[in-house]
């Protein structure tokens, strides 16, 4: 086993969290990974090659997207994401990746299928036959956003710089009240919180809630006791140019459009592939 490509017939449908969580169950296993990302005409290929290289279970990965998958090291398995019409074939084993069901066909010498995002589905394994078949439904961690992906939408101000780039699961709006404020958006565990630059009470309220970020809307500037809060808790804050109603309305279809990227999706994604089977089978 020194090769397992994961592949998809197009960019989007999941193969990058699918080739890392295989990648961090075989390394934890005690078998010497690499992962590589090979060079695709979608744009995520660099960032998904510069991601894999900050995986610390992954040393050596390339930093940038390769046009040939390279040779794997005496005992080493190279996890190799890209394309389908790059797949090496006999020397490899495939891993297809589709969004939304199960392909009716795949290639020669697939291993596994994943289908990813499937409408009403939890997960599901058919262990019979070859190749497995894996079934995930639509999950609200793998889909959550990232803060550079909000500032990227909105083209937002950025008038706080926060710790990294979490992402978040869940987009709110904060209420009218301070009062009801905070136990409401407390009730959300991983969260964006929008709300007008000149709710002062607001803002120091979604901050005792643990927002990843907050988006105030308006275009003009908030008070400062907003920017010692922020700064103190670590707290990313941006600034919609729109007011609220068309802020959220730009980030509607956010979650459409997030890159696999992030400890928080790692973890997810290979807490519902753990109990799949899919290594065993690829091994």
């Amino acid at each position: 086993m020194a090769i397992i490509y994961v592949g998809s017939a197009q960019p989007g449908e999941g193969k990058t969290g699918v080739a890392a969580a295989i990648a961090r169950e075989l390394a934890y296993a005690g078998t010497p990974t690499r992962l590589v990302r090979l060079a695709e005409s979608d744009s995520s290929a660099a960032e998904d090659a510069a991601w894999f290289a900050s995986l610390d279970f992954v040393p050596g990965s390339p930093a940038t997207p390769a046009e040939s998958i390279p040779a794997a090291g005496d005992g080493e398995t190279l996890v190799v994401e890209g394309p389908l019409g790059s797949f090496p074939g006999a020397d490899a084993r495939l891993v297809v990746v589709a969004r939304g069901k199960l392909p009716a066909s795949t290639p020669d010498g697939t291993a596994a299928i994943v289908a990813t995002g499937v409408d009403g589905l939890s997960g599901a394994v058919e262990q019979e036959g070859s190749p497995l078949k894996v079934s995930l439904g639509e999950d609200r961690t793998l889909a959550g956003f990232s803060v550079s992906e909000v500032q990227s939408a909105l083209n937002a101000e950025t008038l706080v710089q926060g710790e990294g780039d979490p992402t978040s699961d869940y987009l709110v709006i904060a209420p009218i009240g301070s009062d009801a404020g905070q136990p409401y958006l407390r009730r959300f565990d991983s969260k964006a919180v929008v709300v007008r630059f000149d709710k002062t009470d607001q803002h120091l309220a979604a901050m005792r809630a643990d927002p990843n970020v907050l988006i105030l809307t308006g275009g003009r500037r908030p008070s400062e006791y907003l920017f010692d809060a922020a700064r103190a808790s670590g707290v990313p804050v941006l600034l919609s140019r729109t007011d609220t109603e068309n802020t959220v309305i730009a980030l509607e279809g956010i979650f459409d459009k997030t890159r696999f990227h992030g400890d928080r999706k790692l973890d997810r994604m290979s807490e519902l592939l753990g109990g799949t089977g899919l290594v065993r089978a690829l091994s």
